[in-house]
């Protein structure tokens, strides 16, 4: 008899063990699966540009590149990293959302407005707020923000899946 308790207590934990055990997370499965996609259409497209740009990757982008505005005297090929590992990583987006893949200086687009408005906020933030903040003021480094501090891989942060009032997000 006691042999048989000690199987069925057994036999409970090893239930109840397993009840417990949390599941593989399905919706962290599909958010890798949708950012592999999304690093593979940024990588065509980054091979795209750099087998356009061959031979001048090392001049100023604004030489290279038409429409450059924020980039200007900065290496064209430190642009395209920036916005393939940057930008659109943090963002969780590839680059057709705020280009046109067959026109890439052509503003028709309203993501490039916002882009280049985030730059500034950005800037302003780390340059005016947090170099300012006299708890810092001693300290050699300071800390600072950029586009993964709010949008964590969402294209409109603060909204769950990036959920957009009357519809889907735009990508």
């Amino acid at each position: 008899m006691k042999k048989w308790i000690t199987a069925l207590f057994a036999l409970t934990a090893v239930v109840s063990l397993v009840a417990l055990t949390p599941s593989p997370n399905n919706s962290q499965a599909a958010a890798d699966a949708r950012e592999d996609s999304l690093a593979a259409d940024r990588a065509k497209y980054a091979k795209m540009v750099k087998e356009a740009i061959a031979g001048k990757e090392k001049n100023n982008a604004e030489d290279v590149f038409k429409n450059i505005k924020i980039f200007k005297g900065r290496p064209a090929e430190q642009v395209i990293g920036i916005m393939e590992n940057g930008w659109s990583k943090a963002l969780g987006v590839s680059c057709n959302h705020c280009h046109n893949v067959n026109d890439w200086a052509s503003e028709e687009k309203h993501d490039h407005a916002i882009a280049r408005d985030m730059v500034a906020m950005v800037g302003k933030i780390n340059d005016d707020v947090i170099a300012a903040l006299p708890s810092y003021a001693s300290k050699e480094r300071k800390p600072r923000i950029g586009c993964t501090t709010c949008h964590r891989g969402e294209a409109h942060p603060g909204r769950p899946n990036g959920a957009r009032p009357g519809g889907p997000p735009r990508n």
